[in-house]
């Protein structure tokens, strides 16, 4: 064990030194070093612009040596073949080694018609007297029980306080006039209707454990809730479970908690994704409606997409639509970072975004909702390839499903989607590096602890954690003029991101590169959250909604949607069209994939 991810860690560190800083040598020649350009191709879509590169020692930086930057370029294409053999060989070991594991699919048949209904017309259906807050709650209880022995999603059972609640919801909606209950729907605009928190947020009278072993057995109960889960607790919603997450939040998978392994619905052999893995698992599992997750590299995003369900990142920067106070644990890495972590909703159905962001934000419950003629007040582009060593290359299937929403947009709403390339978003890592490692911040050498501890759950540190230092000792910028120079950099990105999309504009890419993967091969594949990293780097808003279903592997399949800085609204009303269009919710067991709906 200890020889296979030493191994591992080794070629992190060859291809870290090769790669970190020259990821976009298979660019056009028609693009500037790091900059933006359009592709020009065959496909009348593309089009060129031209922004070009601050120069070495111009805008106020000091000259410095750059040839770690160019160094590699001549090799691109021999490490890319390297790569690729890496890659393939992960693959078809994994492959192989599950073909002999039992696959099992949640099921739905069991399932009460009451899961069906979307949390806005639960609550409303419950201020009106049309179903009950203690029937809602007990069927989501129900499914909860039925669902967790096979996906192990739950951290902490909240039951018997739900029900409680339930019932006292039910006692004081009975003395309400037809008046005060229409109040609700501003007041309490979830009144009633259960959800679900990750469990690295801070929730009252419970001990939040954040997947590690030391912060679950040592740390304090609660005294408080955590700013969005308080909210949630003010609109009426009902906690009925925590969920589980990778230790210390830092895997894209759930292999390492505390909590055991927790498992994807629609095949128990493979991840749920993460960090939010035990809010995606429930949620597509149909045993939560709606729930609260964060993200720093992806942890929303990548568990809503891989469980076939709709995630939310709202915008980070300049400035959080939602708090990020309340999580666990705050000496880590998230205050350094903060400009690039975001807590959201997952929701299985789009036309709950609004309300759900809404009340997070602590918005009026209708600020988030946008009437967009798609046809006329709408621009689209779409992105599909980064160049990134260390990561795999982008598939056949997650490549289609870019291009049928494409084609959907296209074919219903008459538009011209034109194929973009900002070839900095490719150099991600060094971007992600260039800023948040501050003065009097703990970073991961600081953390330095053993493996044994690492794997028994014990550390402030994970195998995750002592890859990303692998990479920083090759990333992060040498000096203050090198910081100062990438830092250019990346404020001039955000600049040309946000021109290109402006206020009607949404940027359409991949969410992941490859299949859903086996449980136990993130250590292998580390860095396959490119996708959804990039938008971390900028603080921008997005959205992952689920369009279809593998035809390979039966897994859900998914887009990314992206937005200038606080045009949530956009991305959740583009959200609702692509529900509107494919269908929405992937269910466990769906064999047939969802086609678009003209």
């Amino acid at each position: 064990m200890v020889l296979r991810h030493g191994l591992r860690l080794l070629l992190l560190f060859c291809l870290a030194h090769a790669l970190a800083q020259s990821n976009d040598s298979q660019q056009s020649a028609d693009c500037a070093e790091g900059e933006f350009c359009a592709l020009n191709d065959a496909d009348s879509s593309h089009f060129i612009s031209h922004f070009h590169k601050p120069k070495n020692g111009s805008q106020g930086c000091k000259p410095f040596d750059l040839s770690r930057y160019y160094f590699m370029r001549s090799h691109y294409k021999l490490l890319r073949f390297l790569a690729n053999c890496y890659f393939a060989v992960v693959d078809a070991v994994f492959e192989l080694i599950n073909w002999f594991q039992p696959m099992h699919v949640v099921g739905l048949e069991n399932a009460s018609e009451l899961i069906y209904i979307p949390a806005h017309v639960a609550a409303e259906m419950i201020r009106e007297g049309n179903l009950t807050s203690k029937e809602l709650v007990t069927a989501y209880i129900d499914r909860l029980k039925e669902v967790n022995p096979l996906i192990n999603a739950i951290a902490h059972e909240n039951y018997k306080a739900a029900l409680k609640l339930a019932k006292e919801v039910d006692t004081e909606l009975a003395k309400m006039d037809s008046k005060k209950r229409k109040s609700l729907a501003s007041s309490k605009p979830f009144y009633g209707v259960p959800f679900t928190s990750k469990d690295n947020l801070k929730t009252k009278g419970f001990v939040t454990g954040a997947g590690n072993r030391y912060l679950k057995e040592g740390g304090k109960v609660a005294t408080e809730d955590a700013p969005i889960v308080k909210r949630m607790k003010d609109a009426g919603a009902i906690l009925v479970a925590i969920s589980t997450l990778p230790n210390l939040a830092m895997s894209y998978g759930c292999d390492d908690s505390v909590y055991g392994i927790t498992n994807n619905p629609h095949d128990t052999r493979r991840i749920p994704g993460g960090s939010s893995s035990g809010e995606g698992a429930l949620i597509g599992a149909g045993a939560s409606l709606c729930g609260i997750g964060n993200d720093i590299g992806g942890s929303i995003r990548i568990p809503a997409n891989m469980n076939g369900v709709f995630g939310l990142r709202p915008t980070s920067f300049p400035d959080h639509v939602v708090p990020t106070e309340g999580i666990v644990p705050e000496s880590l890495f998230y205050k350094p970072a903060l400009n690039m972590l975001s807590n959201g909703p997952l929701c299985r159905y789009a036309s709950d975004l609004p309300l759900a962001l809404a009340v997070m934000a602590g918005k009026k419950v209708n600020s988030f909702h946008l009437d967009v003629d798609f046809a006329k007040d709408f621009k689209l582009y779409y992105l599909e390839d980064l160049n990134v060593l260390i990561s795999q290359e982008l598939k056949p299937e997650q490549r289609f499903a870019v291009r049928r929403v494409k084609s959907y947009f296209e074919s219903k709403h008459n538009l011209t989607v034109q194929k973009v390339e900002f070839t900095l978003l490719s150099r991600f890592l060094e971007l992600f590096y260039a800023d948040p490692w501050k003065a009097g911040v703990p970073t991961f050498d600081e953390l330095k602890t053993t493996y044994q501890d690492i794997q028994a759950g014990v550390s402030n540190n994970t195998l995750l954690a002592w890859e990303f230092e692998a990479l920083k000792r090759f990333a992060v910028p040498k000096s203050k003029y090198e910081q100062k120079w990438v830092l250019l950099k990346k404020e001039k990105l955000r600049k040309q991101v946000a021109q290109l999309l402006g206020k009607n504009g949404l940027l359409l890419t991949p969410v992941w590169p490859t299949d859903v993967p086996f449980h136990h091969m993130e250590p292998f594949a580390t860095f396959n959250l490119k996708y959804t990293m990039m938008v971390n780097v900028l603080g921008f808003p997005a959205l992952t909604a689920p369009t279809s279903k593998s035809w390979v592997t039966g897994m859900p399949l998914g887009v990314q949607l992206i937005a200038a800085p606080f045009n949530e609204a956009l991305l959740i009303a583009a959200a609702k069209e692509l529900e509107r269009g494919f269908g929405g919710w992937v269910k466990p067991g769906q064999i047939v994939p969802n086609l678009p709906n003209m």
